[in-house]
């Protein structure tokens, strides 16, 4: 493993398979995963970029939005970015423009049928490698943004001269929204200069809004029509992916064929350097350095190209050279333990506690719970003693002390088993803290809570009857005897139930790294 880069956000590493495939792992810093709002937003993005999937994608391979510090996995592409591309050879020839934009039209088409919008579609967030171009990072793990989904209405996120004019003056934005940064993504490959260009931000948004890019240094008629339909202002008037898809393919004919993508200007080499420093990695000693072969011309951090992360983080190119290996732990913060054996583990022994509470629960209700005696205030003489149990038949069946103006707490015995039930079912539903949706992880905080209220209450109650049970007496309602109440085998079976429950809760709260409030 070796890091390729870090930003505000996290750092970024290369880590290979058993088999040796390798991952681009983007591991959270943790103070971003203690915001709640962060996290619940990061997991549903990641929720999202699980739905898509697609020839010209860098799939989703694996995250953990709620470990310690939440991480995720993609596929590493080992190729040169378009920005690259273009910096380091030049602009390129309208046919492969049209071959790229036929690429690109594809991983959208599959992004939009999933119901997700980009909303970050720009030269250096597209990879070039041998099998064609690959869409990468959906927005995911940006600072207090909104779902990449569409039914977020946050709209300001995205790099600044490849936003749409809907983005640039912050409304609702859907796939449309995509289909001009393809617009503005396709000019910069086929001129080297940026559609939108200017001084500042505000400069930039103007112009998207109100000017035209200049379209005089393209000669192709088709890519000039092409780039006029993707950059019209009105959302409605712009064609979808999969009508660009259709059109490039109409265009391209036969140049579709095998080895298309290596026959693009500058491809071949871009993609062997970026592929050789891969394969030196991977046979470098630990304490090796690798140098990986760049162009000396890339951009600088500027208004037209400011990434919402810097470069170093995004998994466009191996490394400049691997950093010492980060300590031997799994993204979620266990040591050697991956995020999908971890929750296994959390689960297997959170159920295999409930089970237990459940068994000493029915236990429980075939014995004795609790014995109350009444005593003669004068005498000392015991004047009755009623032993009370629970009946499922009839669980609110009152008991009688037998005794004028005395009178039994029967109902504590119900109320421990329906109470004692309540939290074991709590304690099932609490597993949805471990889904990735945000309303289900409410419901579990819910039952948290709930579970965290039972307990509070009952240990107050067994205070009394376990000091009652070691010897004490007190005043009943009739002021001529005092009662006495003993727990018996059934009612310490009910309160073993609930500590086995309790501690199954904190257990799988500590195991999982954060409380069900927070949770990502």
């Amino acid at each position: 493993m070796a890091r390729l880069g870090e930003g505000g956000m996290g750092q970024v590493f290369i880590a290979f398979s058993p088999g040796g495939q390798p991952a681009a792992v983007k591991v959270i810093r943790p103070e971003f995963a203690r915001d709640a709002e962060f996290g619940e937003r990061f997991a549903r993005e990641v929720r999202a970029a699980q739905r898509v999937r697609g020839a010209h994608l860098a799939p989703l391979l694996d995250a953990d939005p709620q470990a310690e510090q939440p991480w995720l996995a993609t596929a590493f592409v080992a190729g040169p970015t378009l920005r690259d591309l273009v910096t380091e050879r030049g602009p390129l020839p309208a046919p492969h423009v049209l071959l790229l934009a036929w690429g690109i039209a594809h991983a959208l088409t599959d992004i939009h049928a999933a119901h997700v919008v980009h909303r970050d579609l720009k030269p250096g967030n597209i990879i070039l490698d041998e099998t064609g171009p690959k869409v990468i990072d959906f927005g995911i793990v940006k600072s207090l943004t909104q779902s990449v989904t569409y039914s977020s209405h946050s709209t300001r996120v995205g790099t600044p001269l490849y936003m749409s004019p809907e983005q640039a003056m912050g409304r609702t934005v859907d796939a449309s929204t995509d289909v001009f940064a393809l617009g503005s993504t396709l000019y910069f490959l086929a001129t080297g200069r940026e559609a939108f260009g200017a001084e500042n931000e505000w400069g930039v948004a103007h112009r998207i809004v109100a000017d035209e890019p200049d379209r005089s240094a393209i000669t192709s008629a088709p890519l000039r029509s092409l780039l006029a339909t993707c950059l019209r202002k009105e959302p409605g008037e712009r064609p979808t992916a999969r009508q660009i898809l259709e059109r490039c393919e109409r265009e391209l004919g036969d140049e579709l064929g095998p080895g298309a993508w290596m026959r693009i200007a500058g491809a071949r080499e871009a993609i062997q350097e970026r592929t050789g420093a891969l394969s030196a990695l991977t046979r470098a000693d630990p304490d090796s350095v690798v140098t990986v072969p760049r162009g000396p011309h890339l951009p600088k951090n500027r208004v037209d190209e400011a990434p919402s992360e810097p470069p170093s983080k995004a998994p466009s190119e191996p490394p400049s050279r691997p950093s010492s290996a980060p300590p031997s732990r799994s993204p979620s913060g266990s040591p050697g333990i991956p995020a999908a054996k971890r929750s296994s583990r959390a689960l297997a022994v959170h159920l295999a506690k409930v089970l237990l509470a459940a068994v000493l629960l029915i236990w429980a209700t075939s014995l004795p719970v609790m014995t109350e005696t009444w005593t003669e205030k004068a005498g000392g003489r015991r004047a009755a003693r009623v032993t009370e149990s629970f009946d499922w038949h009839h669980p609110w069946a009152s008991t009688s002390a037998g005794l004028t103006d005395v009178y039994a707490d029967w109902m504590l015995v119900p109320i421990g088993v329906f109470g004692t039930l309540a939290v074991i079912v709590c304690a099932v539903v609490y597993l949805l803290r471990l889904s990735p949706d945000s309303d289900y992880r409410a419901w579990a905080g819910a039952a948290a809570v709930f579970a965290g209220i039972w307990l509070v209450v009952l240990a107050i109650m067994s205070i009394f009857l376990i000091v009652m049970t070691l010897g004490a007496s007190v005043g009943d309602d009739n002021p001529a005897y005092r009662i006495r109440s003993v727990l018996e085998s059934g009612g310490w079976l009910l309160l073993m139930a609930n500590v086995v429950v309790g501690e199954a809760l904190i257990h799988t709260r500590t195991w999982l790294g954060k409380p069900p409030a927070r949770a990502a």
